[in-house]
């Protein structure tokens, strides 16, 4: 520390040296600290834009497959979402042995509907006809779609032909109950009616879900040739 009579300043200068570097150790570190805060930050918030944009995607996604499968007019399936649950519900019941059932239905005198009333006035028809159909098919595998034109379609999974007739004789019931005027129609109630044709069929190996939709169709020709407003089943 001292020599004789001179005083020795280099504890002193090395305390500065080392306090100095201590401090500059120490801001170093918080500069570290403060540097790995703001990546844990910048991190967190990529992390949340990539969760967001992810799904913002998904939506995207759910919302370009809704309007894929559902008819514009009506709110309800469209024949395409129809073609490709009726083909799923015809493998799955030949799998399983189960049956699928279907009822075709069309609107009766619906061509003098529109020209009667107008255009506008036979979109609201079909609309309430179609809101009415899916009111009554409400199990979460049946599907309520428009067929093309004034036809819809519902498809039953797992029912047989008294099922069918069920839910046939309730959709009847339903659209009547709506009592949209038509004094034009060849039906005498002068409301807006359906004809309905209904099949229930076991698949067998080899077979066409079309084969179904045959059957329904006949059984909707039966119905229109027999006095409209009716329901006819496949026997």
């Amino acid at each position: 520390m001292f020599k004789t009579g001179i005083v020795d300043f280099s504890f002193e200068s090395q305390f500065h040296r080392s306090y100095g570097n201590l401090v500059a150790r120490v801001i170093e570190q918080q500069a570290e600290l403060a540097d790995h805060r703001l990546n844990e930050q910048l991190l967190k918030a990529l992390i949340q834009e990539f969760v967001e944009s992810e799904r913002q995607l998904a939506e995207a996604h759910r919302l370009l497959l809704s309007i894929s499968r559902t008819d514009a007019l009506t709110g309800i399936a469209n024949r395409r979402w129809f073609d490709e649950v009726l083909a799923s519900e015809w493998n799955r019941a030949l799998r399983s042995g189960g049956k699928v059932g279907l009822l075709l239905m069309d609107i009766d005198s619906f061509k003098l509907f529109n020209d009667n009333y107008g255009h506008p006035a036979g979109d609201d028809c079909l609309r309430q006809v179609a809101r009415a159909v899916q009111g009554v098919v409400h199990r979460s595998p049946d599907l309520a779609a428009r067929y093309g034109g004034e036809e819809l379609v519902c498809v039953l999974p797992d029912t047989d032909l008294d099922g069918v007739g069920k839910v046939g004789q309730e959709v009847l019931e339903a659209i009547r109950a709506l009592q949209i005027p038509h004094v034009f129609s060849k039906v005498p109630d002068g409301i807006v009616t359906v004809s309905i044709g209904g099949a229930s069929l076991h698949p067998a190996p080899g077979s066409d879900p079309e084969e179904l939709v045959k059957c329904a169709d006949t059984m909707l020709y039966h119905s229109k040739g027999n006095g409209r407003n009716r329901l006819t089943l496949r026997t």
